[in-house]
């Protein structure tokens, strides 16, 4: 590790050789991101994933978008109300 000299203003800047921004670990680890990102189901500019959604009281399995009206915007809430 290096230290750079610094004034009153800015302390020294200590500098590792081994955290180095374009390491093999950094790059593998920006592309891992990049294959998540593509595999994902939704996509701007695509169509909304129609996931299987199970309701509570009975059971009953049906489709995000089977609640979606004509014309009118479908607003999910995953949050919690407490």
């Amino acid at each position: 590790m290096k230290e750079q000299e610094g004034d009153a203003i800015d302390p020294p800047v200590c500098i590792s050789d081994s955290n180095r921004l374009f390491s093999m670990e950094s790059l593998k680890a920006v592309w891992h991101g990049h294959k998540l990102d593509f595999l994902k189901a939704a996509h701007l500019g695509h169509g909304a994933p129609n996931s299987e959604v199970v309701q509570l009281g009975d059971q009953q399995r049906s489709r995000i978008l089977d609640y979606a009206k004509d014309k009118r915007p479908l607003i999910l809430n995953f949050g919690s109300c407490t």
